[in-house]
């Protein structure tokens, strides 16, 4: 089979338009995207109604906070007193001064991790909770900005301010209730 070179070459060309134009194409609509950048943590966090929620959800802990704070200075208290009346001691009362020291410091970090867990749960509760209103908010948004991309702010290297809608989403949750 025989090509015609001439052929060939119009055919190559008319290739490469097509994909160079194909390509073209693409690179405006890359130019004309619009791409804006969120922290949707940081948009909850200036919410009046989510900040006063964690509060009273930090109250409902405050037992339990008391309780870890209490431990604490208790075992700091053993410690202390270790240290400074440890030279005229006698071993027992080393040793039982030691496992009291001890015995404290395992029922505060038994506490601590339990009141963590508990923070994070009900943390994530009120987030929830809230989850419909912010992303009723920010399509919202896209809509009205006409976004085509939106980045959480975190993945992004850089975003200039008049891109970041973190303010305007906080803003919109605080006027909703």
């Amino acid at each position: 089979m025989r090509y015609n070179l001439h052929k060939l070459s119009r055919i190559g060309g008319l290739l490469l338009a097509l994909s160079l134009a194909s390509f073209s194409l693409q690179a405006d609509n890359f130019k004309s995207a619009r791409v804006a950048v969120l922290d949707w943590q940081a948009a909850l966090m200036e919410s009046k109604t989510i900040q006063d929620e964690f509060k009273k959800a930090d109250q409902q802990l405050s037992n339990e906070q008391g309780r870890a704070r209490q431990l604490a200075e208790e075992a700091k208290g053993l410690q202390d007193r270790l240290q400074r009346d440890g030279s005229i001691m006698n071993e027992d009362e080393k040793r039982r001064l030691s496992q009291q020291l001890e015995q404290k410091a395992q029922e505060y970090q038994f506490i601590a991790s339990r009141l963590q867990k508990q923070q994070q749960d009900m943390r994530q509760e009120i987030v929830e909770k809230h989850r419909p209103n912010l992303e009723k908010i920010v399509n919202e948004l896209i809509k009205q900005h006409k976004i085509d991309i939106l980045l959480d702010k975190q993945a992004a290297a850089f975003a200039a301010p008049e891109f970041d809608l973190t303010q305007q989403v906080a803003d919109r949750l605080n006027k909703t209730k």
